[in-house]
């Protein structure tokens, strides 16, 4: 058995760590139960109907509550650093990766095994989109929203549908962007839009309708001479609206690279606002490369998307 007993990052970044774990799973016949996932379990179908947030899903399951999957993680990060059971400690000073750590090597399914730090942020785990992609479809059908949540997407999708020919997704991540990485990728609006006209452009005889989902409301006086929609400000809801676009365009985030792999839908990371785009710039998910820059200070370490 697999626990992931710490948390990592925000939604994005947990249900790529999740979908890890259960691709790893699948492959090796283990278990995964996450405590970590406690305050994103009620969105999905899935996790919702069981406290334990487990993969395979239990035959008979307990739906959960704020307080019992509170109480439910810190008693497993009790256990965890308790040393009464095996604790492996996921260090951030490189990429951690199932394919080439020493770790698998000595889990037993039998036995109870603790994770606990920094996993697979962002792209620290390219070694391993082979198994994401072999085990692709089980995994959405895991991680596939609470029915409302589906039939908000589905009717914002529908009516941008009728009355345009190519949606773009564009995840404007301000908020918190602005301290991360000491604001490598936190753009101005002026300078998302000019990401905008230049995706406009590659579909010169098309209506292009843009889907700005963001954590911050932006000034609509800027986007008059485009097509545009907001999300509906909804945490899940945007980000799976996102993956119902034709394309998606946002700064290095694992929010954006999520929908991207659940919608199976091409995605362009903003690393140079200034770039004329062309539609080979607009990546699948599992066509990602990059490259880990290390550093003793473990919050500059650097993962820099090369495709």
């Amino acid at each position: 058995m697999l626990v992931i007993s710490a948390k990592s990052g925000q939604l994005g970044n947990r249900l790529l760590s999740f979908a890890n774990f259960i691709a790893f799973a699948i492959e090796n016949n283990f278990t995964v139960i996450n405590p970590a996932f406690e305050e994103y379990a009620d969105f999905f179908m899935s996790t919702s109907e069981d406290f334990l947030s487990c993969y395979p899903s239990p035959v008979v399951s307990i739906p959960g509550n704020k307080f019992l999957r509170k109480y439910y993680y810190d008693f497993n990060r009790f256990l965890a650093e308790s040393g009464r059971f095996k604790t492996i400690n996921i260090k951030r000073d490189r990429p951690f990766s199932w394919s080439n750590s020493i770790i698998t090597k000595e889990l037993k399914s039998g036995s109870i095994n603790f994770f606990q730090g920094w996993m697979f942020r962002d792209g620290w785990f390219v070694d391993d989109l082979s198994n994401l992609q072999k085990h692709g479809e089980k995994i959405r059908a895991y991680f596939q929203p609470l029915n409302k949540y589906q039939l908000n997407v589905a009717n914002l999708i529908s009516q941008i549908r009728s009355e345009t020919d190519a949606i773009v997704g564009i995840h404007i991540r301000h908020g918190d962007y602005q301290e991360h990485q000491n604001g490598k990728y936190f753009y101005l609006f002026e300078e998302y839009l000019k990401v905008m006209e230049s995706a406009k452009a590659l579909f010169p005889n098309k209506k292009v309708t843009f889907l700005i989902c963001s954590n911050q409301r932006q000034k609509e006086d800027y986007l008059q001479h485009l097509s545009y929609v907001y999300g509906n400000n909804h945490i899940i809801e945007d980000m799976y609206s996102l993956a119902e676009c034709d394309y998606i365009i946002g700064p290095p985030s694992s929010y954006s690279m999520w929908a991207s792999f659940y919608g199976k839908r091409p995605l362009y990371m903003i690393r140079d606002v200034n770039k004329t785009l062309k539609i080979e710039d607009f990546v699948h998910f599992y066509q990602w490369q990059g490259v880990f820059y290390p550093n003793e200070d473990w919050s500059k370490s650097v993962w820099e998307w090369t495709h």
